[in-house]
């Protein structure tokens, strides 16, 4: 571990699991940038970077690593104690976030059959579908309200994975629970020191559970291929000549089903919320709905779901003076990134045109987020179907202190009441 104590801190210690961190965390990244942008948190036991430029330029390359993420937290045990999570570590092991080259390559080289071009052109028409359809329930309640996270943001991109998959509708709800139950679980992993035993209970069911119904619907594809993502993935000769093994094509599609459910929920509510927060943007967009793109890449920068991503230093490395260890963990501020004034002009401000460096909420480097392309797409396709059916859509929750997700990392708001 580093002599981190033997740094001069400009700046006080924090807790990121505090309130007053979680209402005010664009003023601590300010902070943090102004006066200690490489900052030991003792509490984290990790490095904060913060800067634009760091985060940019370390996120490229093989400096910082992933691969020993999850046996840090479990060495972070008691002895024995690790065996209790093995369920659930065992499969998110194996997900491409949590490994480096070589193996990184050979799944992502297999995944990326869900998201290249053709694919979100074919999957564009079935977003259309599924938002007319929700689009259409909510209408029928005919009470003039509704909750956006919960009758739109949560349920339209469960039904499109669902879709893609070739899931039955009819399992859409067993779906939004595996996928709520592995957010949570992931959620506390990836701040906490050691990961919570109780949490961890409902997720090890929710995990197994997943596991069969894949493993069954595999077989069945096995026997008949469909015109789904699922029977595209899976390999005719499984582990041969750098095929995917069934349990491999398994781990990656659960992990496909936690990110695609919860990060387009977070873009949902992130980008509606700054556009109710900007009306005269709101209402520029609503006359001219070739925006959207540009107006989610700007929530992207302001608010992007993801606020932090973990990594550990594979060498010694030294960054604006302070040495960094071989092996010390290492927490890059995506969202304190967006935000740094020398690199985004006036950034507290929600602006649709900006010129000079892009954000990198989708993170970078060869773990760059698989899935940007295709969460830009849906996201637009979304928003498009609900401003045209909602023209006159008005909050009716505290803008100013809207119900955020009480977590570091991924953030996006829980409840969202509006009128139309």
């Amino acid at each position: 571990m580093s002599n981190q104590m033997a740094t001069n801190q400009a700046v006080n210690q924090f807790s990121v699991y505090s309130d007053e961190y979680l209402r005010d965390m664009y003023n601590y990244y300010k902070e943090l940038r102004d006066n200690e942008p490489i900052f030991w948190n003792e509490e984290m036991k990790s490095w904060f970077i913060v800067k634009y430029q760091d985060v940019s330029k370390y996120l490229i390359g093989e400096t910082f690593i992933t691969s020993h993420l999850i046996s840090e937290k479990m060495d972070n045990l008691p002895q024995g104690e690790d065996a209790h999570f093995k369920d659930i570590t065992d499969i998110i092991s194996t997900w491409m976030i949590y490994n480096d080259r070589p193996v990184h390559t050979q799944l992502r080289n297999h995944m990326n059959r869900a998201f290249m071009t053709n694919e979100i052109e074919l999957i564009k028409p079935v977003i259309k579908e599924i938002v007319t359809e929700i689009i259409e329930k909510v209408i029928d309640n005919k009470s003039g309200s509704f909750d956006f996270i919960q009758d739109i943001a949560l349920p339209i991109p469960a039904m499109v994975l669902c879709r893609m998959l070739g899931i039955p509708s009819e399992e859409v709800d067993r779906f939004i629970k595996w996928s709520d139950d592995i957010a949570l679980f992931m959620q506390n992993f990836v701040v906490s020191h050691t990961p919570d035993k109780e949490i961890s209970e409902q997720t090890k069911g929710s995990m197994k559970e997943m596991y069969v119904f894949l493993s069954k619907a595999i077989a069945d594809r096995r026997q008949e291929k469909k015109n789904d993502l699922l029977s595209r993935i899976i390999a005719d000769t499984p582990g041969v000549n750098g095929e995917l093994r069934d349990d491999q094509v398994i781990a990656q599609t659960i992990h496909l089903i936690f990110g695609g459910h919860k990060i387009p929920q977070f873009m949902l509510s992130n980008t509606l919320h700054l556009l109710f927060k900007y009306p005269h943007i709101f209402d520029q967009l609503k006359s001219d709905l070739s925006l959207l793109p540009k107006v989610l890449e700007e929530c992207m920068r302001l608010e992007g779901p993801i606020q932090y991503i973990t990594r550990h230093a594979a060498v010694d490395i030294e960054i604006r003076g302070v040495k960094i260890k071989k092996g010390d963990s290492v927490y890059f501020f995506l969202g304190s990134a967006g935000r740094y004034d020398s690199v985004f002009e006036n950034p507290e401000e929600f602006k649709i045109i900006r010129s000079g460096n892009r954000h990198i909420g989708f993170g970078g480097g060869f773990h760059a987020c698989i899935a940007a392309v295709f969460a830009r797409a849906e996201i637009v396709e979304i928003l498009q179907g609900v401003l045209k059916s909602f023209p006159n859509l008005q909050p009716v929750y505290d803008l100013d202190n809207p119900q955020w997700t009480k977590n570091p990392t991924f953030h996006g708001i829980t409840t969202m009441p509006v009128v139309y």
